[in-house]
C-alpha cells in the first residue's frame, strides 16, 4: 500500500489515441498501461483484453479499459465483453 491513497505516483506515457488498461485488486488500482493497437483496434486487441480479464479474474483481480475510442468500444460491445471490461 502506498501513501497516495491507492494511486500510482508514476504514470506510463500514453501515445495519442491509446486506451488505458487498468488492473485493480479489491477496488484499488495496482497498475495501468497503454493498450497497444487500441487507436486502430481489431479482434486481436479484443482477444488480448479478454485473456487479460480472464487471467485477472482467476487471480482475484479485475481489468478495465478507460479512454477507449469508439472503434474499440464497438468491438468490445460486439463480442459481449462490455460489462466485463467497461463496467
Amino acid at each position: 500500500m502506498n501513501s497516495s491513497g491507492g494511486r500510482r505516483l508514476i504514470d506510463v506515457p500514453q501515445r495519442q489515441g491509446d486506451a488505458i488498461v487498468v488492473l485493480a485488486v479489491g477496488g484499488t488500482q495496482v497498475g495501468s498501461w497503454p493498450l497497444a493497437g487500441s487507436s486502430h483496434p481489431d479482434l486481436e486487441v479484443v482477444d488480448t483484453l479478454a485473456r487479460l480479464a480472464l487471467t485477472a479474474r482467476r487471480l482475484g483481480a479485475a481489468v478495465h479499459v478507460v479512454n477507449a475510442g469508439p472503434e474499440l468500444l464497438g468491438l468490445i460491445e460486439f463480442v459481449g465483453l462490455d460489462e466485463v471490461l467497461l463496467g
